[in-house]
């Protein structure tokens, strides 16, 4: 019985064997061996031990240390141009094409800087200051929680030899600081009590600027120009809050937004009017689109217009200029 049931076993091991012989793996067959013990006849499978070589493969030997992953060649993606409001696609379907190619109107510049007239003119005010009252050549919103009153701190950056505001702030019992680098005037203090400093607004430190020529920079120049940060520990200041700042600077306002943005000094200024300038050769065209989000940046961390004076424009490619006084409140300030 026992025998029988060897002998079974083995023929059932055989047949297994001989289907991989056909099969995937085709390696020699096994062999049967016949062993004798006694009275017993024992079958026992013998596998040879050589197979076929299996085929090379060959390894790519690895050089990760020649990808710099985080400096990739690819483009990054470009960002959609969207303007403020969904609505002023329309708007802008709808706007004199001032006889320009359809190039012009088709190009990103173009459609950015539209984008920003429109809110300009469409948009002059997002929220409504019934307590609305001249400082000099600028507005002040004495509705609360925005009111001014002692003791205040005020930062006036470009002069151009016009202190009105400042001396206006002054008169409400600020500690006001007047800047301007262009008016070839020392550091002093006026009879109204506001300081004067010939330093320009910069995203840094920089002892050897030299300006680019405009209507108040007709011969070279040499300036020190400070970030914002950096003036206001100089003159300790670091640990309080701007109840007013104000920037005419002539172009240089883009970066200076960019720079308060990301500094997120932002919450502790509480009021922030400024000149937006777009000159026919500066910023370059290039930049428009980033500039409009720039713009919007500014209201998404929580700065509001209530007032908004545009300027003569000028929508000639060669002669493009885009100039706006706009009066904004912090709605995020935090004292």
């Amino acid at each position: 019985m026992n025998r029988r049931v060897l002998i079974i076993v083995s023929l059932l091991g055989i047949s297994i064997l001989l289907f991989y012989k056909g099969g995937l793996f085709q390696m020699e067959g096994p062999k049967m061996i016949k062993q004798e013990s006694g009275n017993k006849i024992n079958v026992v499978l013998f596998t040879p031990k050589t197979t076929p070589a299996l085929p090379k493969i060959e390894l790519i030997p690895e050089k990760v240390e020649k990808y710099n992953f985080t400096k990739s060649k690819k483009r990054p993606l470009k960002e959609k141009l969207q303007p403020v409001d969904i609505a002023d696609w329309t708007i802008l379907a709808e706007m004199p094409t001032y006889k320009q190619p359809k190039r012009v109107l088709q190009s990103d510049w173009w459609k950015a800087a539209a984008f920003l007239e429109i809110d300009f003119k469409k948009r002059p005010k997002d929220l409504r200051c019934r307590k609305q009252k001249s400082v000099g050549n600028w507005f002040l919103c004495q509705d609360e929680p925005y009111k001014v009153k002692e003791p205040c701190l005020v930062y006036s950056f470009g002069i151009g030899n016009d202190f009105s505001f400042d001396d206006a702030m002054a008169k409400l019992g600020c500690e006001v600081h007047s800047f301007d680098p262009s008016m070839n005037m020392p550091e002093h203090v006026r009879n109204t009590s506001v300081v004067f400093h010939p330093i320009g607004l910069s995203t840094s430190v920089i002892k050897d600027f030299n300006p680019r020529h405009d209507i108040y920079v007709i011969q070279d120049q040499s300036w020190t120009m400070m970030d914002l940060l950096s003036i206001m520990e100089m003159l300790g200041h670091k640990n309080r809050v701007l109840d007013y700042l104000k920037i005419d600077v002539e172009g240089h306002e883009w970066s200076v937004i960019d720079y308060l943005l990301k500094n997120g000094i932002t919450s502790r200024i509480r009021h922030f009017s400024l000149e937006y300038h777009i000159f026919p050769d500066w910023p370059d065209k290039a930049r428009y689109p980033d500039l409009l989000r720039t713009y919007k940046r500014l209201k998404e961390a929580g700065f509001y217009k209530y007032f908004t004076g545009i300027h003569p424009l000028d929508h000639t490619p060669k002669k493009f200029n885009i100039q706006a006084d706009v009066c904004y409140v912090n709605i995020k300030f935090q004292s």
